[in-house]
């Protein structure tokens, strides 16, 4: 049974929420999974997997750094299998967001890492101004206003779509379910719509 390690960093536990649905669709397509907070992936070994899913949010317009260096110390070992690098941030709750040329937050992510994903996905997050910081609450207050997005105090909208995800876990359970022979990926331009 092909096994699956799906790795994140999250900042308010909406990329965790993701990852476990994305986790729930791979079960139930058959593949094993193992799921840990990039936090805690110090122990773990890309090597012994048969496909490799990271995700993290975007806070003040950059992803965590410890992904970035997570991915980049284990490059060779997640270019030879499917693989997949999913990006979760609130800009992505307009449309045109949701693409690599529209997300400036990605496209700076991928400039640093040392190889490209095989596949990226731009996923919208959650705004949940009461669960913030007095000081985060402010900030994203400034940015919402900057951008057109709500500035009430009070809101808390769940922007995923949470149909995207599905999509894309059942692209990736069928790219590793269907993938004996791993290929390199590092010639793989960065920003695939689609597994190629």
């Amino acid at each position: 049974m092909p096994n699956t390690l799906i790795v994140y960093a999250t900042t308010d536990g909406q990329t965790r929420k993701i990852s476990e649905r994305i986790q729930k669709a791979l079960n139930d397509g058959g593949l094993a999974t193992t799921l840990v907070d990039v936090g805690e992936a110090g122990d773990v070994d890309p090597a012994g997997f048969d496909g490799i899913i990271s995700g993290a949010s975007v806070r003040y317009g950059k992803h965590d750094p410890a992904m970035a260096k997570f991915l980049d110390a284990h490059r060779d070992a997640i270019a030879r299998v499917p693989n997949a690098f999913f990006s979760v941030n609130l800009i992505a709750r307009k449309p045109e967001k949701r693409n690599l040329e529209g997300n400036k937050y990605l496209r700076k992510f991928l400039e640093r890492l040392s190889f490209q994903p095989m596949h990226v996905e731009i996923i919208a997050g959650k705004l949940d101004y009461p669960s913030y910081r007095f000081i985060d609450r402010v900030m994203i207050q400034m940015i919402m206003k900057i951008t057109g997005g709500p500035t009430d105090g009070t809101s808390v909208i769940e922007y995923t779509d949470w149909d995207q995800v599905d999509r894309f876990a059942a692209l990736m359970a069928e790219a590793i379910a269907s993938s004996d022979n791993p290929a390199s990926t590092s010639d793989n331009p960065a920003g695939n719509q689609g597994m190629t």
